[in-house]
């Protein structure tokens, strides 16, 4: 008799569970005991589950089905999810100085080819931003970076140096604090992997770099050689061993706390870029080198100039050269698949470069042009912090 099919099978089947463990208890010495009654129970309307009985010889037994799910569920980080686009706000701080420079092209022999040297300081200089980051499926990336100072803030002090004389000794030198009136930084770049083992990727691209710096000076020191005279240039090297006690002589010169000079000066640099780097699924390292060409603009006024007129004299320089280098460093921590944290340090150096200068007097006079006669150079140290959130899927 089949007890699935019989109407009293499950009262049966109860009865039969109670004698087996019954059985068990006086002879647990004998485990090979067992009612294959139970094991058999089909399709019945009434199942009944037995104790679960492993052997030794079998395997191990398969996780709960839950936990298989919550498992699977787990999206762990890869780098194909790096794909798409990337765009977060930035942070850091910048050091570094700008000289604008006026040569002697005069022709005459001297040891110096400088008549005028200012160096404008900027020292633990805030910037804030915004980037942009596109990572396509081909292995190449869209780059976009915007940063700005906070203007009007101190940002260092600014050193002005004249030669009257043929030698290096400079005659004049005042001393000023500086407030920064504008900071900007941009870039645009594009890069394609030319090389992809494992980790390790090497890209090549090109790009555009944009610095453009502003700044206004308020007296503060100054020391002059009263007997000093540009038309005295054109005198022979050995007179400048006569200049005696005149020669730096005039302390306080210029008066404290006046605003002598407004300065910028604008880098335009087309760049070739090669950058190399590793990527993990949770940290990315990556170095970045660029190098070009320079095309620099600038506009100098000097307000207190006024033998050139009322309101002073400008001086507008324009220069094509360079060339302009910089590289990065940068550690990425992959803190979710759409969420990243990126530390970076950069330097960028301008070599010093001459060319045109153009003088506009306020009064009278009239507009002059003097070839390699203008110039300025460029550098800049600094640190940062961003963090990216990915945009769409």
């Amino acid at each position: 008799m089949n007890l699935n099919q019989h109407p009293f099978g499950c009262l049966a089947a109860l009865v039969l569970l109670g004698v087996g463990v019954g059985v068990q208890a006086e002879d647990a010495d004998k485990p090979e005991w067992s009612f294959d009654i139970l094991q058999l129970q089909g399709d019945s309307w009434c199942s009944i589950t037995p104790y679960p009985q492993q052997n030794e010889g079998e395997g191990s037994i398969n996780p709960p089905l839950q936990q298989v799910e919550m498992e699977e569920s787990i999206d762990l980080p890869t780098q194909r999810s790096k794909e798409g686009w990337w765009l977060g706000p930035t942070s850091g701080i910048i050091w570094g100085s700008a000289r604008e420079i006026v040569f002697d092209n005069s022709g005459v022999q001297n040891e110096n080819e400088y008549l005028s040297e200012l160096i404008w300081e900027l020292r633990h200089v805030p910037v804030f931003g915004i980037e942009s980051r596109w990572r396509g499926k081909r292995s190449n990336d869209l780059e976009m970076k915007f940063s700005f100072a906070i203007p009007n803030m101190p940002v260092g002090n600014m050193n002005d140096y004249d030669w009257f004389y043929t030698d290096r000794d400079w005659s004049h030198w005042s001393q000023s604090h500086v407030k920064q009136r504008w900071g900007f930084i941009f870039d645009f770049s594009y890069e394609e992997v030319i090389v992809n083992l494992d980790h390790f990727k090497l890209k090549l691209g090109a790009g555009y770099h944009m610095d453009w710096w502003a700044w206004k000076d308020e007296v503060a020191d100054s020391l002059y050689s009263t007997f000093a005279n540009r038309a005295g240039r054109d005198i022979p090297d050995k007179f400048t061993r006569a200049k005696g006690d005149r020669f730096r002589d005039k302390a306080d010169a210029l008066s404290v706390g006046v605003n002598g000079i407004n300065y910028w000066a604008m880098y335009h640099v087309p760049l070739l870029t090669l950058s190399g780097g590793f990527e993990w699924d949770i940290i990315a390292l990556s170095a970045l080198g660029r190098v070009g060409p320079v095309l620099g603009i600038a506009k100098d006024h000097h307000l207190r100039r006024y033998e050139f007129g009322s309101n002073g004299v400008y001086f507008y320089d324009l220069v094509f050269g360079g060339p302009w280098v910089d590289t990065s460093l940068e550690v990425e921590f992959r803190i979710t698949d759409r969420f990243l944290l990126s530390f970076r340090g950069e330097f960028a150096w301008l070599r010093e470069t001459r060319g045109y200068s153009v003088v506009v007097p306020t009064g009278d006079k009239a507009i002059t042009i003097g070839r390699k006669a203008g110039g300025f150079a460029f550098r800049r140290i600094g640190v940062n912090a961003f963090a990216f959130w990915k945009i769409g899927n």
